[in-house]
């Protein structure tokens, strides 16, 4: 499945400053209505889906899907979606980088890493949309 950024503010009030709008996006897995991509950070995020036009609707057919209790849609790699995965990855956790990166190359092979470059250039948007924000 992939995605454009089409507009970099999401419905709440989020400005997407680590993404870059025109640039297609292979979609990681969903939970509910948003989208988990690889932003230009090499972080895996979730977006909100409605910030996006789908230009490949077709989702992995290694993708596993569970369901919430309020039938919300959670899809995406084995493994990924086990309870406290990614908040492990946000927290720093080295092992769990180093596992997400080689499940990452092994089911999303073209998935290409920004070079360092790719990420200074990200964070500079995020610096510019806080400076700007301050105004």
């Amino acid at each position: 499945m992939k995605v454009v950024l089409r507009n970099p503010n999401a419905p709440d009030g989020v400005k997407y400053w680590s993404l870059t709008v025109g640039r297609e996006y292979e979609v990681l897995g969903m939970s509910d209505d948003s989208c988990q991509l690889l932003d230009d950070t090499n972080e895996p995020i979730l977006f909100d889906l409605s910030c996006f036009e789908v230009t490949d609707p077709q989702e992995p057919a290694f993708w596993q899907t569970k369901y919430g209790e309020e039938g919300e849609r959670y899809a995406g790699p084995p493994g990924w979606k086990v309870p406290g995965f990614f908040e492990a990855w946000h927290d720093g956790d080295e092992l769990i980088k180093r596992v997400f990166f080689a499940q990452l190359a092994f089911w999303y092979p073209g998935i290409e890493l920004r070079s360092q470059a790719e990420r200074n250039q990200a964070h500079d948007r995020r610096s510019r949309s806080v400076s700007n924000s301050d105004d």
